[in-house]
């Protein structure tokens, strides 16, 4: 196996008592992993290893790789896998930085990704219209600006977020909670591939790996760490994006959050990660001024999108009624009788003015009520 980081990383997997602490000691002390695996006992002792460790390594190096170790490096290798170890130049600085850091990784894609700055995106899965839009728009932006979007390929948010990016013509980076031959959920494996060809898919989790509840949090320390910051665009209380956005703080790092109406539920964490201090995000530009990006968006980029005042897009000539309740759902589906509520008029003003925005294409009816479509 000589030289092959892909082969070397199965076997150190495979091998139950080398920890994760001991397995990152063992590869930041040589300056690579071939010659850290042949440096034998002794060395590693001097490395930090305890010598359970180095014994267990010493055994499992003897034996070589197994049936399954030699099937799952086909496998990898039809796919057109890699890895990269800890102490590998190319393994991610940011991340390199975290607690608990991965001895290695598995990619499918461009490792040099994972060297390009990168700004997470997350949010819910049961995302709204308005928060899968506003996924997709930062995604664009921020890729169009230089950054590699990097998310979680869940649906709702961050498969809107990725696909954002791609559309822009820029890299994204998918973090998985599986194996990297195991993409989850099913119908992103389109989008999975899509991501090999701008930018890459990685996971620290061994090859054959399914999805477990305790694989996302562990997932999202990743999205995390290997982002300057993570914007949240839309999730509930509690949800696993606030997870993230809570290691992204213990991580040193920028946390944003993108404002919601305090009637649409769907939107509350972001609300509470603004009260704690998250930078509040309307546009890319928002994020791109504050970690000092040189690659700004013009100010005309950061007007754009929908106006306060609800106004569609251009050449849609709507009634003030019409303009007025388009800009009240941008806080998320709303029943007819909730919506003549909140704005103090009555249910009738709200259907005339609902069918006024259905003939144009800019709203319907969802399964909680009335939701903006653009």
């Amino acid at each position: 196996m000589p030289g092959d980081s892909l082969a070397h990383c199965l076997l150190l997997d495979s091998c139950d008592d080398l920890t994760v602490a001991a397995a990152r000691r063992l590869l930041s002390a040589f300056p690579d992993m071939e010659q850290g695996l042949a440096a034998g006992p002794r060395a590693w002792r001097d490395a930090g290893l305890a010598p359970a460790a180095c014994s267990a390594l010493a055994s499992r190096l003897r034996r070589g790789p197994g049936r399954e170790e030699a099937a799952a490096l086909e496998r990898l290798r039809r796919l057109g896998a890699s890895a990269l170890s800890f102490g590998d130049p190319r393994y991610p600085v940011l991340l390199r930085a975290i607690a608990a850091a991965p001895p290695w990784l598995y990619l499918r894609g461009d490792p040099a990704a994972l060297a390009v700055p990168q700004v997470a995106i997350v949010g819910s899965r049961r995302a709204s219209a308005l928060g899968r839009r506003a996924a997709r728009e930062l995604g664009g932006e921020l890729a169009r600006a230089g950054l590699t979007v990097t998310s979680g390929l869940a649906i709702g948010i961050d498969g809107c977020a990725h696909g954002g990016a791609l559309d822009a013509g820029g890299d994204t980076v998918a973090v998985m909670a599986t194996g990297i031959d195991k993409v989850y959920p099913r119908r992103h494996r389109e989008l999975a591939e899509r991501i090999v060809e701008r930018g890459c898919l990685v996971t620290e989790l061994p090859p054959g790996t399914g999805p477990r509840p305790s694989h996302f949090p562990k997932r999202n320390r990743l999205i995390s760490g290997l982002s300057l910051g993570t914007v949240v665009v839309e999730a509930a209380l509690p949800s696993g994006s606030l997870l993230t956005a809570q290691a992204a703080a213990a991580q040193g790092r920028d946390v944003f959050a993108v404002p919601w109406s305090r009637f649409h539920p769907g939107g509350r964490g972001c609300l509470q990660l603004l009260r704690e201090g998250a930078g509040l995000v309307e546009h890319a530009a928002d994020v791109l001024l504050s970690l000092g990006w040189p690659g700004l968006l013009p100010a005309a980029a950061a007007a754009e999108g929908p106006a306060a005042d609800g106004s569609a897009a251009p050449g849609v000539d709507l009634s003030a009624p019409a303009r007025r309740l388009l800009g009240a759902l941008d806080a998320g589906e709303r029943a007819s009788d909730r919506l003549a509520m909140d704005l103090g008029e009555s249910v009738e003003w709200v259907l005339t003015a609902v069918g006024e925005l259905e003939l144009a294409g800019l709203a319907d009816r969802g399964a909680g009520g009335y939701r903006r479509l653009r």
